[in-house]
């Protein structure tokens, strides 16, 4: 540490001291410095160990231990300080260099061949000393914080020797001993502060990162317009892809030979061990290559994408290209975290094998394998975390290469970009996936699980053929009705059941057409079977109740269309029989629906079961004295007379009951219920024929008597009252 830092120090801890209340701390410079090399204490310290140490220092061992490490971290700070010194004096070096560069700078000679390539060699320098530099910037906000740790950890040192100072020379070796030990923590702190504290370390490097930043923004501005991407150089690229996939081919055939011929496992848990790290190494390596292959497969389709960027004329074309960009950074993504996994397991693999072969490295010919195998391990990650390093620069070249381009579209490029992408990603919608389903096939002779993805279209496309063919169905359903109506003459249930039932049968036709449309395999309902008979038997019980009496009530028919029927408060004419419900019309026009499974599980009054027929009745009450004969013969033919009276059902009339006041005739006739105001019209006709037939014959009608009874016993006042004036 220099003078003046250490009179700094000296400095703050002085104006320091007074606000604490304490006496001001020595100075670092005041501090026996040691003229001995920490270096050279170490040695002397670890040279014949505790016991050797212990004779000429009064130190407990838990003291040497920390003695030992105190000196450790001493020697250590002062050989990172005087690397950080000699670092920057290179790289100021450097920085002068890449300046001088700058200055000299000329233009490079550009050929169709190199010039994309000096393009892409400026700016991939640029964004690493970019990034560099940023990792600088980042680091230098933590130094702060170290150099004030550094420093408080200085102090406390420093005031534990100002404390053992003032007790005055020391008496005892053990005194001597614990002197000297903090001292030495005080030396240690003070090389690791000025270690922190010491700026120039790192200004240096991020002058030289600043440097190389201009230069390559002065080569990429140079080059930038001067190049091209012939499709010599994309073919000269895509042969050495080739040319390295065919030597990962090699490699995989080598690899996959060593993997055949491992050795049996020996008996030893040792062998047994080292046999399960080679096949894991192996089977690593395998991993490994097939990861390259895919690399290699990307790579190369990014240097295709990039020659179609580089030559496209449409902005359509420059928008394709930028989604297949996307879609391949994010492949890159998903390797990304392997390679800290792969590297990991390496490097356990390399500590089980040295812990296993117990430091004797190639006793054992299982264990010389081993070791060649690690190694060759180590070489083919190193070989992909290269080329994966070159993939993601490659992306990163080419999203440059994008924004270049879209900043070069016009207004109508852009536009019409625009619209290309928005119909992109509402193709991108419609093939979104919702779920996947695995279909079992026949593939020469064997079952093989075919994964089959259903989209958004699809099921779009499904909803439309279902809506479509249940409307087509519909309307076909009802014109075969009409036609078997007016061809066969058929009575309307059964028109009613040709009608549900071909619809049924069409609306299946039409689910298949739709399942087969999404690729949905009929097997998955087999899977769903059991879910389904759940629902039903839960969720949908009372609906696939209703259907069920519904199929019955057609089939069984005990209820048609145009039945007159009477069903708990409910009476009136069935109009139609549904899957769920039957819909009743009453006198009054209401329309009511009853579910089929009340009309199957109560009581149902059916006037026209068997036929159409209904015998009506009504009473009359003649007065005494009345001729009975006269009015029955009266009745009967004014009922036989009626046109609503069925002349197939012979009407009768009778005296029915004789009443104190009245004598009750009845009279029963026989009406068609489907024929309109039958149950109300008939009976008031008849009613009122008999009513005048009556009063023009003189036959009286019973009228309600009252006798009143008077007791003989008391006389009657009786008396005479004036007119009212």
């Amino acid at each position: 540490m220099n003078i003046f830092l250490r009179a700094t120090l000296a400095f703050l801890l002085y104006l320091a001291a007074p606000l604490c209340g304490q006496t001001p701390l020595p100075s670092p410079s005041e501090q026996p410095s040691s003229p001995i090399d920490p270096q050279l204490l170490l040695e002397r310290a670890r040279t014949g160990g505790f016991e050797e140490f212990q004779k000429s220092e009064a130190s407990t061992p838990e003291e040497y231990r920390e003695y030992i490490q105190i000196l450790t971290q001493w020697v250590e700070a002062q050989t990172l300080a005087e690397d950080w010194k000699n670092a920057a004096q290179t790289m100021e070096e450097q920085a002068a260099e890449v300046r001088q560069s700058i200055s000299d700078f000329k233009p490079p000679e550009v050929t169709p061949e190199n010039g994309l390539l000096l393009f892409d060699s400026a700016r991939i320098d640029g964004w690493q000393a970019a990034d560099w530099l940023e990792a600088l910037n980042k680091i230098g906000e933590t130094r702060a914080q170290q150099a004030a740790n550094a420093f408080e950890a200085l102090k406390v040192q420093q005031q534990k020797l100002q404390i053992l100072e003032s007790k005055g020379a020391p008496g005892s070796p053990r005194d001597q001993w614990l002197l000297k030990l903090q001292q030495t923590r005080v030396e240690a702190a003070l090389a690791e502060n000025a270690l922190r504290s010491d700026n120039k370390s790192w200004q240096p490097d991020a002058d030289l990162r600043s440097a190389l930043i201009d230069l390559a923004k002065l080569r990429s501005q140079n080059l930038e317009g001067r190049v091209s991407f012939p499709a010599s150089l994309l073919q000269k690229k895509l042969t050495d892809i080739r040319s390295e996939e065919d030597a990962l081919s090699a490699m995989a055939a080598k690899v996959g030979r060593q993997f055949k011929n491992l050795p049996s496992n020996d008996a030893s848990p040792e062998n047994n061990q080292t046999a399960e790290l080679l096949e894991d190494s192996i089977e690593s390596q395998l991993q490994l290559l097939e990861y390259r292959r895919l690399g290699l497969l990307v790579i190369g389709q990014i240097w295709q994408t990039r020659y179609d960027l580089w030559n496209a004329a449409k902005a359509e074309s420059i928008d394709r290209i930028e989604r297949l960009v996307a879609d391949r950074s994010q492949d890159v993504q998903t390797w990304q975290p392997l390679i800290p996994g792969l590297r990991a397991k390496l490097v356990e693999r390399v500590r089980l094998a040295a812990a296993n072969s117990n430091g004797s490295s190639g006793a054992f010919p299982q264990d010389e394998l081993l070791t060649k195998t690690l190694k060759q391990e180590e070489a083919i990650l190193s070989q992909w975390e290269n080329g994966f390093s070159k993939l993601l620069e490659l992306l990163r070249l080419t999203n440059a290469d994008l924004a270049v381009r879209r900043k070069s579209l016009g207004l109508g490029d852009k536009m019409d970009a625009a619209a290309v992408s928005l119909g992109e990603k509402a193709k991108d919608f419609w093939n979104t996936g919702v779920f996947t389903l695995n279909d079992s096939v026949f593939v020469n002779g064997q079952i093989v699980q075919r994964p089959s993805s259903v989209t958004l279209g699809m099921l779009f496309i499904a909803f439309a053929i279902l809506l479509l063919g249940g409307m087509l169905s519909s309307a076909f359903s009802h014109w075969l009705r009409s036609r078997l109506r007016q061809r066969f003459s058929l009575d309307a249930t059964t028109e009613a059941i040709v009608q549900k039932f071909t619809h049924f049968i069409l609306l299946g036709v039409v689910c298949l057409v739709a399942l087969s449309v999404v690729k949905i395999p009929l097997t998955i309902f087999a899977l769903l079977g059991g879910g389904a008979a759940i629902a039903v038997g839960f969720g949908a019980q009372q609906l696939v109740n209703n259907l069920i009496s519904g199929i019955i009530l057609l089939f069984e028919r005990p209820i048609r269309i145009g039945d007159i029927i009477d069903v708990a408060t409910y009476s009136g004419t069935v109009t139609a029989i549904g899957g769920r419900c039957c819909q009743l019309r009453r006198g009054d026009g209401v329309e009511i629906l009853i579910p089929n499974s009340a009309l199957l599980q109560s009581t149902v009054v059916n006037w026209t079961l068997s036929d159409n027929h209904a015998r009506q009745d009504f009473s009359i009450s003649l007065a005494h004295g009345a001729p009975i004969k006269k009015a029955i013969d009266l009745v009967q033919a004014i009922v036989t007379a009626h046109p609503g009276v069925l002349k197939s059902h012979e009407a009768s009339v009778f005296l029915q009951d004789i009443l104190k006041d009245s004598l009750v005739l009845r009279a029963f006739y026989w009406v068609d219920k489907k024929v309109p105001h039958t149950s109300s019209g008939v009976p008031s006709d008849l009613l009122i024929a008999v009513y005048e037939a009556f009063k023009r014959e003189g036959i009286l009608l019973a009228s309600s008597q009252n006798d009143v009874h008077f007791d003989a016993s008391t006389p009657l006042a009786i008396q005479l009252m004036p007119p009212a004036q």
